[in-house]
């Protein structure tokens, strides 16, 4: 065959399909193929091959490579990641001529079904009411002077941004990182999902409007975690450092609330189970997290008119701020 003539071999194409991504602002993706590359790069290199040729890509393969996986203690969930990274690789490959068939029918690339962690609605009242500054010095914190204030200020931006999330039945860090001016209007914000590129409408209600006024931009967008920079490799490495700032100071919050393990994703899984919890539809939270079939979602929520979605996610908040301090 000509495609074996040629020698053309799988982890050199990977690296490359990379790159392409990268360079045409699919950073995310690109990301994910680097990930998986140099995982089966380590697994090649063990059995003694620096690559490997399309042709001897064989289900047998690939079957040892889930074994080798297993064996260095990676979850089934980030396996199977790898291999729809490589999969994807590979299908690419066969749409340019360049493999044929696909040896991945053996492997598992599904996703298994992972606990979703929630706080109740007592949890989301004492985070609103929390004074940091307060325990932090009770605590004896170690910080002083402008470090101490400065570190505060940024445990009560994570809070803000954490029930901010909360109030806007669950908008994802990225989507809260990403979300423009312009997406904001006096009483909405509107924007699409980054992940599936479904159109997001929510009413702003008052501890919603009362976060966004407390934290001002100078940039296009509403909030101070991005810059002005056009380059999207830069912007998309300025969320991932700014995600890993907002889990670290969210942990530290739930140490000081004895709260284990809060994290962006627990204020968007809190709204859903507070909500079930208020008999919210169904439809309507699945809306929010783009759980299971969009499609089916869609389909449902056409039976919903938007102001009755809003009113419910209205219902659900003033039960818990009422209760509480304004934030």
């Amino acid at each position: 065959m000509k495609m074996c003539k040629k020698k053309i071999y799988f982890l050199n194409y990977a690296i490359s399909e990379a790159q392409h991504l990268k360079a045409n602002g699919r950073i995310s993706i690109s990301d994910n193929h680097v990930c998986a590359y140099r995982r089966f790069e380590e697994y090649l290199h063990s059995i003694g091959k620096k690559d490997i040729s399309f042709k001897k890509m064989t289900p047998q393969l690939l079957n040892d490579f889930e074994d080798f996986l297993k064996r260095r203690g990676i979850c089934r969930n980030t396996s199977s990641c790898y291999l729809r990274s490589l999969s994807s690789i590979w299908n690419k490959a066969v749409r340019e001529g360049l493999a044929t068939g696909n040896p991945f029918t053996v492997t598992y690339r599904g996703v298994d079904k992972t606990q979703k962690r929630a706080v109740n609605a007592d949890v989301i009242r004492r985070l609103i009411t929390f004074d940091i500054e307060a325990v932090l010095t009770d605590n004896g914190s170690k910080t002083v002077g402008k470090k101490l204030h400065q570190h505060i200020s940024q445990l009560e931006f994570a809070r803000d941004l954490f029930l901010f999330s909360f109030c806007s039945r669950g908008i994802t860090f990225v989507d809260m990182a990403y979300l423009r001016k312009s997406d904001v209007t006096s009483d909405t914000i509107s924007y699409n999902r980054r992940k599936t590129g479904q159109h997001i409408e929510v009413r702003i209600e008052k501890p919603m409007r009362d976060i966004l006024d407390r934290h001002p931009s100078t940039t296009v967008y509403q909030f101070p975690i991005l810059t002005e920079e056009k380059d999207v490799t830069v912007l998309y490495h300025q969320y991932k450092n700014a995600i890993d700032i907002y889990n670290r100071y969210l942990h530290e919050l739930g140490d000081l609330l004895g709260v284990p393990k809060l994290t962006s994703y627990v204020s968007r899984h809190s709204w859903a189970t507070n909500a079930r919890c208020n008999n919210i539809p169904t439809a309507i939270i699945s809306q929010s997290l783009g759980h299971d079939s969009e499609k089916t979602t869609e389909i449902y929520l056409k039976s919903f008119d938007k102001d009755v979605i809003d009113e419910t996610n209205k219902a659900l908040l003033d039960q818990i701020f009422t209760t509480s301090e304004s934030v």
